[in-house]
């Protein structure tokens, strides 16, 4: 009889252990899911919109960055790449989604500007115009053998609307738009350099104005440009351009990546 009672007793205790070790494991995986559930909600794109597609009919959407707050009224707009042969600005915009937007801080993604120029690795796009060049600002008619052909017109190709609208539709404060290869930043046109100077004093990139003589014109000029267009046009926004090296390590997309992170919930 003793026997049989202790056998009982161990098979109760064995029992017992048994669904305390199953309820801890079934809390571990709970609060596993949990915590990756709220990983996943806290990374990516909160919401994305279709600003316009490519001539080739790629859609080109802007992301605004999972926690950004909604409707700022001090939105950071960040540009992968215009010209399709500069595609580090991409692994900018793919390290600043791999976080969070800072509490408080509204920030806005366009990953590539110009997919078809990505796609055929050249700086224009499938018309072979020069985006950059192509904005109803001081546009001016060039030729089209040059690689800053400016199109037929202001504002003819699908893809300069398409940044134009974003613009519009997000009413960013501050829009940085990189290129590649003359590693600085440079002035914004019509504007101060405060922003400039703050993100050179962040990434350690100089602060200094691109001459025209770089631009690739005939005239020595920068004629029709994303950044001349946006800070003619709105007043309350300062766009520049961020020039990046012919290559740059991963640690300078991580510094760059984390002084927009930083500029972002700043007033300008």
């Amino acid at each position: 009889m003793r026997a049989k009672f202790w056998l009982i007793a161990i098979s109760g205790i064995s029992f017992l252990v048994a669904l305390i070790i199953a309820a801890q494991v079934s809390s571990s995986f709970q609060n596993l899911f949990s915590s990756s559930s709220t990983s996943a909600t806290q990374i990516g794109c909160q919401q994305t919109i279709t600003i316009g597609k490519s001539v080739a009919g790629t859609e080109i959407e802007a992301c605004q960055i999972a926690g950004s707050s909604i409707d700022s009224q001090n939105a950071l707009l960040v540009i992968g790449t215009i010209h399709g042969n500069e595609p580090d600005g991409i692994r900018v915009v793919d390290e600043l989604l791999k976080n969070p937007a800072p509490e408080g801080t509204e920030i806005w993604v366009i990953r590539d500007g110009n997919p078809d120029g990505s796609e055929l690795v050249t700086r224009r796009n499938a018309n072979k115009v020069d985006i950059n060049r192509n904005f109803p600002i001081k546009w001016l008619a060039s030729d089209p053998s040059l690689r800053t052909y400016s199109g037929p017109s202001p504002a003819s190709e699908p893809e300069t609307v398409a940044l134009m609208n974003a613009v519009q539709k997000i009413k960013p404060t501050r829009i940085v738009v990189f290129h590649q290869p003359f590693d600085q930043i440079d002035c914004p046109p019509e504007r101060t350099t405060q922003i400039s100077d703050r993100l050179s004093g962040l990434t350690g990139y100089r602060s200094e104005c691109i001459p025209g003589e770089k631009s690739g014109s005939v005239t020595n000029s920068y004629t029709g440009t994303f950044t001349i267009w946006v800070n003619s046009t709105f007043p309350k926004t300062t766009a520049l351009t961020f020039e990046l090296g012919l290559t740059t390590m991963d640690e300078k997309i991580k510094t760059i990546s984390k002084a927009l992170r930083t500029i972002a919930p700043e007033v300008p």
